[in-house]
């Protein structure tokens, strides 16, 4: 390499290096003025304005001293009827478990099972209903046979 009379040193390619001796401020003068500065972009989330207000109200209670994250006096009222309404069922249900006498739990026993056979029963019909109509003649065909032959033997 070598050096010319401006001190800038060239390389045996011919390009030109960075002066020392010259600042790149003066060097790059013109030429970074005529470029278009890239502006910074928005944030999307900072530029909304619930954001702004959310951040505005939170500024406000932490200087007046409040805790943020207590609830209101109203909601936690409202928490505690449930809580204590809740309990007060389990408790009920629980008393009417025990007071049950054996007949009374016989007959619950009863009833749920009766509610199942409905349930059952009345899901079969459906599916019937959804069936083809061959296979619904032939369900009552089936039926008609069933009852023919009890009658016969009365």
């Amino acid at each position: 390499f070598s050096l010319d009379s401006n001190n800038m040193c060239f390389t045996n390619l011919t390009f030109p290096c960075v002066n020392v001796s010259r600042s790149l401020e003066h060097v790059d003068e013109g030429y970074y003025e005529e470029l278009i500065r890239p502006k910074k972009l928005p944030n999307p989330v900072k530029a909304s304005k619930s954001h702004r207000e959310l951040h505005r109200e939170l500024l406000i209670t932490h200087k007046r001293g409040a805790v943020v994250e207590e609830k209101p006096e109203l909601q936690r009222v409202l928490e505690q009827r449930n809580r204590a309404q809740a309990l007060r069922q389990e408790l009920e249900e629980e008393e009417e478990r025990k007071k049950r006498s054996p007949l009374e739990q016989e007959l619950l026993r009863r009833q749920q099972r009766l509610e199942r056979l409905e349930r059952e029963m009345e899901e079969e019909r459906e599916r019937l209903k959804r069936a083809p109509e061959f296979i619904r003649v032939k369900e009552s065909l089936k039926r008609t046979a069933v009852v023919n032959a009890v009658e016969k033997e009365l």
